[in-house]
C-alpha cells in the first residue's frame, strides 16, 4: 500500500514538473516573440500613416520630401551630397525640403533656432557647412549664445543682424512649424525623411538606390523592392 502510495506520489510530481517545464518555455517563448515584434516596430525604416493621421498632418506643403536633419547629426553631413542629389532630380512641381529635428529634451535638437534665423535670413544652405564644422569636428556648442555669437563673428555674420532676424516673427513661426511636424510625426533619428506627408523613411539601402525609393513613395505612392 505505502509502495503504491509513494508510485502515485512521485508520478503526480512528475507530471506536475513537466507542466511547469512546458508552462515556463511556452510564456518565454511567447515573451520573446512578443518582444522581437515591438523591437521591430520601433525600428522599422518605412511607416506609413493611416489616413486619419494624414488628415491631421500639420505638414502645409503637398508633394514634398523633408528631409529632418541636425547640425549634430555626422550622418546628415556625410550625405548632404547626396540629399543634395535628390534635390536635382525632384519632379517638376515636388520640392525637397530641409527642416531641423526640435524635440524638447533631444540634443540633436539644440540647433533648432540656429537653423530658423539663418534661414529667415536666407543663409542657411551657404552656411550649412560652416554648421557641420563647428558642431561635428569644433565641439562648439552653438546653441549656447556666447559661443554662437563668436562662430558668428568668425565665419562673418554680423551678430545684431542674426538678433533682429531671431526675433521675427518669421523665424518663431518657422521654429513653431518644425516642433509641430517633429512630435507630431515623432522624429527620433536623424536624418529622417517625410515623403507626401504620408511616410515616414529612415535610410534601409545606400544611395542613389535610397533617393530612387523616396521617389517611388513621391510619384508611385509606394516602395521599391530591395
Amino acid at each position: 500500500m505505502v509502495k503504491k502510495s509513494l508510485i502515485v506520489l512521485l508520478y503526480t510530481v512528475l507530471v506536475a514538473a513537466i507542466s511547469a517545464v512546458i508552462t515556463t518555455v511556452y510564456i518565454s517563448s511567447q515573451y520573446a516573440l512578443t518582444s522581437k515584434s515591438e523591437n521591430n516596430d520601433s525600428h522599422r525604416d518605412l511607416i506609413q500613416l493611416s489616413q486619419s493621421r494624414l488628415d491631421a498632418s500639420p505638414i502645409k506643403e503637398p508633394n514634398t520630401i523633408i528631409e529632418f536633419f541636425s547640425y549634430g547629426c555626422h550622418y546628415c553631413a556625410l550625405h548632404e551630397v547626396n540629399v543634395n542629389a535628390l534635390a536635382a532630380r525632384m519632379p517638376e512641381g515636388t520640392r525637397l525640403v530641409r527642416l531641423h529635428l526640435s524635440l524638447p529634451g533631444s540634443g540633436l535638437s539644440r540647433y533648432s533656432s540656429v537653423f530658423a534665423t539663418l534661414t529667415v535670413m536666407g543663409l542657411e544652405e551657404q552656411y550649412r557647412q560652416q554648421a557641420y564644422e563647428a558642431v561635428l569636428n569644433e565641439k562648439l556648442d552653438i546653441g549656447s549664445e556666447a559661443i554662437r555669437n563668436a562662430w558668428l563673428q568668425k565665419i562673418g555674420i554680423d551678430v545684431a543682424d542674426y538678433n533682429r532676424a531671431s526675433a521675427t516673427q518669421a523665424a518663431k513661426d518657422l521654429e513653431k512649424y518644425m516642433a509641430d511636424v517633429s512630435a507630431y510625426y515623432d522624429i527620433r533619428a536623424t536624418p529622417s525623411f517625410i515623403v507626401n506627408k504620408k511616410w515616414i523613411a529612415l535610410q534601409d539601402r545606400k544611395f542613389p538606390a535610397f533617393a530612387d525609393n523616396l521617389l517611388s513613395l513621391l510619384q508611385h505612392d509606394r516602395p521599391l523592392e530591395k
